[in-house]
């Protein structure tokens, strides 16, 4: 948890350029995410690099949590934390597409759905998604995410597809 506040404070303290088309550096967003459940997400992110017109650079700190006991695709809980970097290409423009890769870890309880034991692991993500423009500060798409995590001692190495909607606002 500690590590979550003190991400979230470099987020906030960090100076950057705004990116062309955004309204400001920072952002914030909620999401719906899906396997290995269903469930919702947070992301706060920060643009720190403008390195063409081609392609900006954001930090992003992403939240999960998924399932739970009641889920119908799931005995368990699914919790997970990603920190990493958004590569939007043609910033400029109101629709672009977007690749997202960084360090991730999660956490799978009770008898999680496509993995195959419950416990911590930590590993690596990469995805691609597509952003639409819905006004001045607000951005709406879909993204598909691919994870390769290893797990706490003889869990094993996991490979799990990930999809979701997401809704971002420029602070």
């Amino acid at each position: 948890m500690r590590a979550i506040v003190l991400l979230a404070l470099l987020v906030v303290g960090c100076r950057s350029r705004i990116a062309p088309g955004r309204e400001s550096d920072l952002y914030g967003g909620i999401g719906v995410v899906g396997l290995p459940s269903v469930g919702g997400q947070l992301t706060a992110g920060q643009w720190f690099a403008k390195s063409s017109e081609k392609y900006d650079f954001a930090f992003e700190l992403r939240a999960a949590v998924e399932g739970g006991d009641d889920s119908a695709t799931q005995d368990g809980g699914f919790y997970q934390v990603q920190m990493g970097v958004k590569q939007v290409l043609s910033p400029g423009h109101d629709s672009h597409l977007f690749f997202r890769y960084g360090l991730q870890w999660f956490r799978a309880d009770g008898d999680p759905a496509m993995i195959d034991d419950p416990g911590d692991y930590f590993g690596a993500y990469g995805g691609v998604g597509y952003e639409w423009r819905l006004g001045r500060r607000w951005w709406i798409g879909p993204e598909a995410t691919f994870v390769v995590a290893d797990g706490e001692g003889d869990l094993g190495t996991e490979f799990l597809p990930q999809v979701g909607l997401n809704l971002f606002f420029d602070f």
